[in-house]
């Protein structure tokens, strides 16, 4: 049972059913209804900068099929904006909406309340040195990712 308790895979994936699950309650909460988890990694991919869908889905790791239906649903609910491409009339070009910058910047707040529960759960000093960590981790398979970490 120890063992079991200390198992990365089970506990990254407990930790991050948690914020999906905590991020989803909050979002209704405050307003944002439609928004899922999925949908928020994608408005954070976009951002800043316009891009087609096939970048998209390379950077997200999905199909363009897989992204065609997330940007569907986040022109639906006004989220995203899309418009053909000049330098391709067969691609889309997607960028962020006014309701997707209001809604990136929600998430700085709501950071806050995710990050006040961990400090409920395991106090200040372990929820900043967890920061710590997970940025140095971040980082690291950032820079990894770059080339291939992933062994075939």
């Amino acid at each position: 049972m120890a063992k079991r308790k200390r198992n990365i895979a089970r506990l990254i994936y407990i930790t991050y059913r948690y914020f999906n699950e905590w991020t989803q309650k909050q979002w209704t909460l405050d307003g944002w209804k439609e928004m899922r988890p999925e949908h928020w990694r994608l408005i954070s991919i976009i951002s800043i900068e316009a891009v087609s869908n096939n970048e998209l889905a390379k950077r997200a790791r999905v199909s363009k099929q897989a992204m065609s239906k997330m940007v569907n649903d986040l022109v639906a609910f006004g989220y995203v904006d899309v418009e053909p491409d000049p330098a391709d009339s067969r691609a889309k070009i997607i960028s962020i909406s006014k309701k997707g910058v209001d809604f990136l910047e929600y998430l700085g707040p709501c950071g806050q309340g995710l990050e006040e529960k961990f400090h409920a759960i395991i106090g200040t000093k372990k929820t900043e040195q967890l920061i710590t960590i997970m940025a140095e981790l971040t980082e690291g398979i950032l820079t990894e990712e770059k080339g291939s970490w992933i062994k075939k």
